[in-house]
């Protein structure tokens, strides 16, 4: 038996293992998160509930149908990265030294930063209207996400999100150590996206992590409008490129102030997008926006 050879049976050894772990993975962020909103006061989940549409009788079931497709094809990649490290052609290193202590804590932090840039500039190629349909309408089927949504992918969009961690392994060095904890972390915040419960203490919405980092009010408004907000952990690209929600930053506003008055023992509980704006009196209405992205709408999911 050749090398070649030696190293695919060793990834279809390995294969189960892979797809056993991503899928204990989704079951057991998404159940939690479900199971924090489940047994949760009701009065807490009022306050935090950044809902904007309804969820649809069936969803979840379709979501985990769908899922289960996602963790597949998630696994099959997963497997040509062990592929890929037998044949000596990824960069993973067993020794946390070897690349120096310094690098093994940044590298977290650039496959995070890698990451989002890749998710932005994939996500808005995939609600073109030439690509929409095929690659990303499953996703937008769920027009209010669940933590269910999280992975609920059509086979396309799965593995355009997959193929990021072998191709930035083409490139730069991880520890298994540091890619296990950047997954951990992948799922933790897209579940969190998807709860349709804002689960940031107050303060940090206030602070650093409002200014810069996306919460679950911005991605259920792009599940809204379908066409803004297309951020993944951060919010920078969207500002820069002009594709933030125009009623975010109010949206995010009006959160915050509800959770001040709860707070101080006040009983504010209304949606966030009828929220009134801070800098004035008009009403943010949830209604879809024109695409400020050349070539781009709004995309229909009939």
């Amino acid at each position: 038996m050749t090398n070649f050879q030696t190293y695919w049976a060793s990834a279809a050894v390995a294969w189960p293992t892979i797809w056993l772990a991503d899928l204990m993975r989704y079951l057991i962020v998404a159940g939690a998160f479900t199971a924090i909103l489940a047994w949760a006061p009701t009065a807490w989940r009022v306050r935090r509930t950044v809902r904007i549409r309804q969820i649809a009788s069936g969803q979840r079931l379709r979501e985990f149908g769908h899922s289960m497709l996602t963790v597949v094809i998630f696994s099959l990649v997963g497997a040509s990265v062990f592929l890929g490290y037998r044949a000596g052609c990824l960069k993973i290193y067993a020794s946390a030294g070897e690349y120096g202590w310094l690098w093994l804590v940044s590298s977290f932090f650039v496959m995070v930063v890698a990451q989002d840039a890749w998710f932005y500039w994939t996500h808005r190629l995939m609600h073109h209207r030439r690509v929409f349909r095929w690659a990303h309408r499953t996703h937008h089927q769920s027009l209010a996400p669940t933590p269910w949504t999280a992975y609920s992918f059509a086979p396309a969009e799965a593995l355009v999100q997959a193929i990021f961690l072998p191709l930035f392994l083409l490139v730069l060095p991880v520890h298994p150590t540091v890619a296990f904890l950047w997954v951990t972390h992948m799922v933790v915040r897209n579940v969190a996206g998807h709860a349709g419960v804002e689960l940031i203490p107050r303060a940090w919405l206030e602070g650093w992590w409002g200014r810069w980092l996306t919460t679950t009010l911005h991605h259920e408004m792009h599940h809204a409008y379908a066409n803004s907000n297309y951020g993944l952990y951060f919010v920078w690209w969207d500002r820069w490129c002009g594709t933030e929600h125009p009623g975010y930053q109010d949206g995010l506003w009006a959160l915050t102030g509800r959770l001040h008055q709860a707070r101080a023992g006040v009983v504010a509980a209304q949606p966030v997008p009828e929220a009134r704006s801070k800098t004035s009196a008009v009403r943010v209405a949830p209604v879809a926006l024109a695409s400020s992205v050349p070539g781009e709408r709004a995309p229909s999911l009939s």
